[in-house]
């Protein structure tokens, strides 16, 4: 198989973190672009995906991992490292958030089963629009208000960025385009403007927040990997569940701690960004592809 800089998935994600923090002014003009970007990698992500008798157990065992798991890991690491205030409530929301959007066409980058990632993802997200406001009213004392942004913007990411790319997918497998493109594309998207929009508080502001960053990043990923290894869980299912004990939908984090709790509650979600993006390298090294990691080809 050729291997090409575009389809390089690391190399790319790697050049969006740099950029963001070599030449962030643009990320505030290129905003608008995310939820876009979001909607193209999800949509391909789902092409070609045999829509039959959903795996109930693998999805409710990959809810369980981000909602229980590592929403417990960030809440416990955050208590013990952090002092009340703006950084606390950042890592609230982030735990009260739903796994991230990238984890469905990170899943396929890497080989894995995008089927159980793509279920998992649905129901974290239905969900998520009653856990989210209740974990943040809990934890953060913040009531109304709090409730009010959280379902309203879970709901908006269950109809955009779940419903409407699963419709959409349905079309775009017969159109012939390698998935790795507009994934990719995308990825490098959605990386740039959150790391660009974000790069002062970055380079700023370390830490406890960064200590927790690694830690309910890289930890939580490797001990899943390491237990579901020692389960006998198949590889594609494997890496499936290993994202989603490790990635937040860190946009809709930052997003909700900026609106309800200022902007150093969005710092955080920022530093994360860099830890997740590390993580998929590290991933990517690990599934033996330092050349990049191409998509399966699509029937069509």
């Amino acid at each position: 198989m050729q291997t090409s800089l575009h389809k390089n998935t690391a190399l790319i994600l790697t050049v969006a973190v740099a950029l963001g923090f070599i030449l962030p002014e643009p990320a505030a003009r290129l905003e608008p672009l995310v939820m876009p970007a979001l909607f193209l990698m999800m949509a391909f992500s789902m092409a070609g995906l045999d829509l039959d008798i959903p795996p109930i157990r693998g999805a409710a065992v990959g809810f369980l991992l981000n909602y229980l798991f590592l929403s417990g890991l960030i809440l416990l690491f955050a208590s013990v490292l952090l002092e009340e205030g703006a950084f606390w409530l950042g890592f609230v929301v982030m735990a009260a958030a739903p796994p991230a959007v990238a984890v469905v066409p990170l899943t396929r980058l890497l080989a894995g089963d995008v089927r159980l990632a793509l279920y998992s993802e649905a129901l974290s997200y239905v969900a998520s629009l009653l856990l989210m406001p209740l974990i943040v009213l809990l934890f953060s004392g913040e009531a109304g208000e709090g409730a009010g942004v959280g379902v309203g913007e879970t709901a908006k990411i269950v109809l955009l960025l779940i419903l409407l790319p699963l419709i959409v997918s349905r079309y775009v497998g017969s159109v012939r385009i390698d998935p790795a493109h507009p994934i990719n594309g995308g990825l490098f998207a959605v990386t740039y403007i959150v790391v660009g929009l974000n790069s002062t508080a970055i380079s700023t502001e370390v830490g406890g927040v960064l200590l927790i960053a690694f830690a309910r990043t890289f930890a939580s990923g490797a001990a899943v990997y390491a237990i579901s290894t020692a389960c006998g869980v198949a590889r594609p299912q494997r890496i499936a569940l290993t994202l989603f004990g490790s990635f937040k939908n860190l946009g809709l984090t930052a997003a909700v701690a900026l609106l309800l709790f200022g902007p150093r509650a969005g710092v955080p979600a920022a530093v994360c960004i860099l830890t997740e993006t590390a993580f998929y390298i590290l991933l990517s090294v690990l599934a033996g592809r330092r050349n990049g990691i191409a998509a399966p080809e699509t029937e069509g």
